[in-house]
């Protein structure tokens, strides 16, 4: 079995790729990859199906994001 890495800091990151990174690794993980050429094909592939409308998602919502990040003086957030 792979063991791939756990969840991130708690620092707010507005980088709408530290998003999608937990996205890919549940898809990833649910594929059960045994070794780590199998985990490099099967991360590439989930990242092929990722929908745009998903990182348009993300992109949308970073006003929001950015007021907490404000409001919290860069402590962590809700996201």
């Amino acid at each position: 079995m792979v063991v791939l890495p756990g969840p991130p800091s708690q620092s707010p990151d507005l980088n709408h790729i530290e998003n999608v990174w937990p996205e890919l690794k549940k898809c990833v993980r649910a594929r059960r990859p045994t070794n780590l050429n199998q985990l490099h094909q099967l991360s590439q592939e989930e990242w092929a199906k990722m929908q745009p409308t998903y990182c348009g998602k993300l992109v949308e919502g970073y006003s929001k994001h950015l007021t907490q990040v404000k409001q919290f003086k860069g402590n962590a957030t809700k996201y």
